[in-house]
Parts: structure tokens; sequence; C-alpha cells
């Protein structure tokens, strides 16, 4: 339970649940932020709730809510309000906000909200999940190559509630990184996650070997009646020589659909087709397997101490 908010955890993913929430707002999430060594706050109202970290330091001090608040129709702006006066009661300096309700658009211009640069994306690719063969039948014609050639290739997948295994994802991503240059989150955020997530199974990680050795790893995070695609890395040599990925995607789509799940959330395409667009590769390899997009409102802020807040947007220009 929530000293704060007097509501138990159970009761809050319940309420999440019911309002159709993203996992970045359940109480397993809050875990992972407080483990990082955020402090978390949360409210609720009548048809409304959202949770978000503090972002402390000198300058600035605000509060971020992912993929949130969460709303019925009709009552984001109150909660967006509430998030507001929260940050009053803070002083905070402003509340970074991605509202999902379907009058988000509408409550962030009456609650004067700007828009901030993108933490979450703004677009994901959603595929509904249903029998083997009617997924495989929206399959590209590549990726359906992949899993069929999977076992000629000698590729085997297998997944994982063990936390301890995340060193093999970390040893993978260091390859990645030592050949591409892209750091990405650190080895450190990645074993909180694993070690907050993976006990609960409200995470799992998917390992596909080729000739016995570990060439592509990804991790998916479980809520409700969604499973999501949280993170992957691949071997830049063994992993795409085995053509790993693609078969050990599906495994985990096969997994999410006999756990009984209705939705697989790639989380994240770009926003358009432009071939230049630094998500592009992955953003192909995501519509391959089928699926449609989803846009949400995207990442704004709320200004709650408007001389700091101003002075905050400023130097972020300068900075440009």
């Amino acid at each position: 339970m929530s000293a704060r908010d007097g509501v138990a955890d159970g009761d809050w993913d319940s309420l999440l649940r019911g309002l159709g929430g993203h996992f970045l707002q359940s109480t397993a999430w809050q875990r992972v932020q407080r483990a990082l060594g955020h402090e978390v706050v949360r409210q609720r109202g009548d048809g409304w709730l959202w949770a978000g970290a503090v972002r402390s330091g000198r300058f600035p001090r605000y509060l971020y809510v992912p993929y949130g608040p969460t709303a019925n129709s009709g009552s984001t702006a109150v909660a967006l309000a509430s998030a507001r006066e929260t940050g009053k009661t803070r002083t905070m300096d402003f509340i970074r906000v991605e509202p999902v309700g379907d009058d988000a658009m509408v409550a962030l211009s009456e609650t004067g909200a700007l828009r901030a640069p993108s933490i979450q994306p703004p677009t994901t690719w959603l595929l509904e999940l249903a029998g083997e063969e009617q997924m495989r039948a929206g399959l590209s014609a590549g990726h359906r190559g992949s899993i069929n050639a999977a076992a000629r290739r000698g590729v085997d997948v297998r997944s994982s509630f063990d936390a301890a295994d995340i060193d093999v994802f970390l040893a993978i991503n260091e390859k990645a990184r030592q050949r591409r240059g892209f750091q990405g989150q650190s080895d450190r955020y990645h074993r909180i996650v694993a070690n907050t997530l993976m006990p609960l199974r409200a995470a799992s990680l998917y390992m596909a070997e080729a000739g016995g050795r570990p060439v592509a790893a990804a991790m998916c995070f479980d809520f409700s009646d969604t499973r999501y695609y949280a993170s992957a890395v691949s071997d830049p040599v063994q992993g795409r020589r085995a053509g790993a990925s693609v078969p050990l995607v599906w495994r985990m789509i096969l997994d999410a659909r006999n756990a009984g799940q209705k939705y697989f959330d790639f989380w994240g395409i770009a926003p358009d087709d432009d071939p230049a667009h630094p998500w592009a590769g992955f953003t192909q390899f995501k519509k391959a397997f089928g699926g449609h997009p989803v846009q949400r409102a995207g990442t704004w802020d709320l200004s709650v101490r408007s001389l700091r807040y101003r002075v905050y947007r400023a130097a972020r220009q300068l900075r440009r």
C-alpha cells in the first residue's frame, strides 16, 4: 500500500486495468522507479489515475508521468489539474505528462500544456493476437522465411524468469555497443529492471542461441491483456548470420497468445515511412510482423513555477 494515497497496489492495478492503462503506470513499474532512486507520487479520482517519478536536482525539479494520466473520456482535464496541484504542493517547476485518454488533446489544450521533447514514443505498433495461422498470414515474406529457417540454422529460443540471466542480455549488448557505438540504457538500469520485475513475473527474458551460443535476447513486460516488447539486443555478427531476431520475437508473440493475452505492443516506431529516420530500420522490422499503428498524445509539460519553467525552456533552446 502507498502511504501517500492509501491505495493498495492490487487495487491500483485493478483500477488501471479497468481504464485500459499502460504498464508504465502499474505498481510493478513504480517499484522499478523506486529501485532506481526516484520518489514515486501517485493520485487517483473518479475515472482517472496517474503515477509519476520525481526527477529532482538543483534545477529543474519536475514530476514525470509516463504514458499517463490514464482517464475515462471527459476526465483527463481533471487528472491533469490534479497533477499540476500536486506539483504546486511539492515545489515542482513543471509536470511532464503523456496522457492516454480519448480526450487527451482537448484536455492538454484546456490546461495550457506545452509540447515537450518526446520521452516515450508517441506512435507504437500494435498486433492483435489471433490464431497462429492467421498471424502467420500477416507476416512479411522475409519474416516468414526467417521463422521457417530457424530450426535449419540451429536457432533455439528459450524464455526465463531468472534475473541472473540478464547477464546474457548484457554480454550481447556490450558486443553491439563496441560494434555500433550506441550506448542506450546503462547496465545498472537493465539489472534493476530485471531484478525488480522478473521475480514478479511482470517481465521475462527471451534468449536465442545458435550453435549453443547466445546470439540475441529481448525483454518483454506483461500487464493486463498486453505483452510489451521492451528492449532487445543482437550480436552484430552472429545474430545477423543466424537470423535469430525474428524467430525470437515470434516466440514471444506465440507465448503471449497461448497465455491468453490479446495484444502485442511493439513499443515505438517512427512516425512516418522516411527511410532516413533513425528508427527506420527497427520500424520496418516491427511492421513486418503485421499489425497497425496506434497514435498517442506525446509528451507535454504543465508549468507550475512559471518563471523557473520559462528559464528552463529558454536554456533548452540555447543548447540546441
